[in-house]
């Protein structure tokens, strides 16, 4: 009987880089790399775009621009600002020019700007943030706000802090109707009797600045109706937050700052020139504020230094600008695009002789896990309208406004998740022109 021998086959190891996972591994880096040189050498063409989108915005904007008359603005002008900072992005310029005509004005800082995490952490070296960081951080943001409005040449005695927490303010006023921040804010402002307020835009991206926008209206119509101010002053507002303004970003003190297209005709603008004496001290000024320069918002901050401010004295409209083609979150439920109050006399001086409705718009469908309301404040106080109230339908949510309704009114529509609120947008309606 022959015997055969079968000879096992050897196992041999694949070399390791021909193993699934290197190879695997390097085709992530691979595509990272690529990514990477691609995005490089697209930051010229990007560059460049935005220069071109900025000769057409500036050919388009700068005859609506007009110079900003100081005699207009009267002897008692008052800045309010919604966190340590904002007053230098918008109104540096302004100050200086008040100064140079013999006018100090008011500066009212609304919020201690302890709600920035990013800049907590980095700058405190914290790694949970506790009661007493934030606290410190104020503390640190009050002593820069102080700094750098002596750069300006603006003295202290000139600056008031309200103190409120940036993390609460928007969820207490909008959610709760506490209306301490409308009473500090018209006690301040019937102490000065001013015959000018500068406010943040009613069109402003960021929560704070928006619900700043709504609080001081707010204060307004009180301490006119209740006649502790003569006459409702010259209001002014100038934009921090919206979509990419401002265009081209980066610091360009040499460039216009221009208002976005799309709100060209909602206001009269006016702007305040900047000599490059102002600009270097506006720009000095800015630099006091070392708690926020961060890698992703110093680049943006640096993008006020221009040649010139803007300011929006806005025009009374029932109808705002629709905004559908502008994101600003990933999710579109979350999106308001546009504010429309209606009324069938279309007179909202009798507003209270008819049935009024009030029209959100978003820029996806209206999601039940999310949080839309309605905050309604007039003089005699101010309603909360969300839930079963709301009448949403697909991307429209529509509230019927209760027969005592009656202008001067400040409605702010927002939207959220839980006690986040992440969308706000003020509508300003009142019955008398000044």
């Amino acid at each position: 009987m022959k015997v055969t021998w079968k000879r096992r086959k050897r196992k041999t190891r694949q070399p390791i880089f021909l193993s699934k996972r290197l190879v695997k591994k390097r085709k992530v880096w691979r595509g990272i790399f690529w990514f990477a040189l691609l995005s490089v050498a697209a930051l010229p063409s990007i560059h460049w775009a935005n220069r071109m989108i900025y000769r057409k915005q500036l050919q388009i904007a700068e005859p609506l621009l007009k110079p900003l008359p100081l005699t207009s603005l009267g002897e008692r002008v008052v800045i309010l600002s919604p966190h340590p900072d904002d007053e230098t992005l918008g109104c540096a310029g302004l100050i200086q020019r008040l100064l140079e005509s013999g006018i100090f004005p008011f500066l009212i800082m609304v919020t201690n700007g302890d709600g920035f995490d990013a800049s907590i952490h980095l700058k405190l070296h914290e790694i949970q943030i506790k009661p007493k960081d934030r606290e410190v951080y104020a503390l640190m943001r009050r002593r820069e706000t102080i700094t750098a409005m002596q750069i300006l040449g603006l003295p202290p005695s000139q600056i008031e802090f309200l103190d409120f927490s940036e993390r609460t303010i928007v969820s207490d006023w909008l959610l709760e109707g506490d209306e301490k921040f409308v009473d500090a804010i018209a006690e301040r402002l019937a102490k000065i009797k001013p015959t000018a307020v500068v406010l943040p835009s009613r069109y402003d991206d960021h929560p704070v600045h928006a619900v700043t926008c709504s609080l001081v209206w707010a204060a307004l119509f009180n301490l006119v109706s209740e006649k502790r101010i003569e006459q409702m002053p010259l209001v002014l507002e100038f934009l921090i937050h919206y979509g990419e303004f401002p265009r081209p970003q980066g610091f360009h003190p040499s460039l216009n700052l221009l208002p976005p297209s799309e709100l060209l005709l909602t206001a009269r603008w006016y702007q305040v020139s900047l000599s490059p004496k102002m600009r270097q001290k506006k720009w000095e000024a800015l630099k006091a504020y070392g708690t926020q320069k961060l890698p992703l918002t110093w680049r943006f901050l640096k993008s006020f230094v221009r040649e010139n401010e803007i300011f929006a004295e806005p025009f009374f409209s029932p109808t705002q600008v629709d905004r559908t083609g502008e994101p600003r979150s990933i999710l579109a439920s979350l999106d308001i695009s546009q504010v429309i109050v209606s009324s069938p006399q279309q007179n909202f001086s009798q507003a209270s002789k008819s049935q009024n409705w009030v029209t959100v718009k978003l820029r996806g469908k209206a999601n039940p896990r999310f949080l839309y309301g309605i905050r309604v404040w007039q003089p005699n106080g101010s309603q909360l309208i969300t839930g079963t109230n709301l009448n949403a339908s697909d991307g429209t949510i529509t509230v019927r406004l209760p027969k005592s309704f009656e202008t001067p009114f400040v409605i702010t529509a927002f939207t959220g998740y839980g006690h986040h609120i992440l969308d706000v947008t003020p509508m300003i309606l009142e019955g008398v022109r000044r």
